[in-house]
């Protein structure tokens, strides 16, 4: 089963769409429109398809996350109250959300969002989850032993439940993600850019590795519209 993204250009390069209860990473640098994207998916998830989605902001503030959203013309905030989307602002976390109990959230970990989602994937039915992003997350940990180890439980996790998930990661130097760790424990990686292409700069678009998929390998540009995220899937960058 595939899991359409509403993402346009992205299903036709990818047989469909993300592989269904996958773990995906989207990883960018500043500003290559990591959040935009993952917003566009719960959003037309919710649209078009009928999917709630969790959407769990750790950087941004839930303010300017529906601001945002609000400019490409995404209503989160009227889903929400309809109960299709939840924008959970982490940081202002500090007590279980409307379920009965407290969780201990002062500290951000992968345990902690583990505790959390426990509860909310089982009270809302949600079929889509984004994380922005897992990089926060992995400031916590004192070694890359430690949050290798914490991560691949919390993809384990992730992978026995009936949701598909976005985590959204940094991109550095000549890394393709933040911990250089990340892209060993997803089902896929979605690399953005922006980048100088024949003295033009372009946003790009690269699926290096999708699991059960014959995607397509190559570097496509994309443009920001006034709805999102439009990728040219026939255009190829060499």
């Amino acid at each position: 089963m595939r899991v359409k993204t509403g993402i346009n250009g992205l299903d036709e390069l990818a047989e469909g769409g993300f592989p269904d209860r996958t773990v995906n990473l989207l990883s960018g640098p500043a500003g290559s429109a990591k959040s935009l994207f993952c917003m566009q998916y719960v959003h037309r998830g919710a649209v078009d398809y009928g999917d709630v989605g969790i959407y769990i902001t750790l950087e941004e503030s839930r303010d300017n996350v529906l601001r945002a959203a609000k400019a490409y013309g995404m209503d989160l905030q009227s889903l929400e109250k309809n109960g299709k989307i939840y924008l959970l602002d982490f940081g202002e976390i500090r007590t279980e959300v409307d379920m009965g109990e407290e969780l201990n959230l002062g500290i951000v970990s992968f345990a902690n969002l583990r505790d959390l989602l426990e509860k909310m994937l089982n009270k809302t039915g949600a079929r889509r989850l984004v994380i922005d992003s897992i990089s926060a997350i992995g400031l916590y940990y004192g070694n890359q032993e430690e949050l290798r180890r914490e991560m691949f439980a919390f993809c384990r996790f992730l992978k026995n439940q009936d949701v598909t998930s976005i985590l959204i990661t940094e991109a550095v130097e000549n890394l393709r993600t933040r911990f250089d760790v990340e892209q060993f424990l997803a089902d896929s990686i979605i690399s953005l850019g922006y980048e100088n292409v024949g003295g033009e700069y372009r946003r790009t678009i690269t699926i290096y590795k999708m699991r059960f998929t014959r995607h397509e390998p190559y570097k496509h540009p994309f443009l920001i519209t006034k709805s999102g995220i439009e990728i040219d899937h026939e255009e190829i960058i060499y």
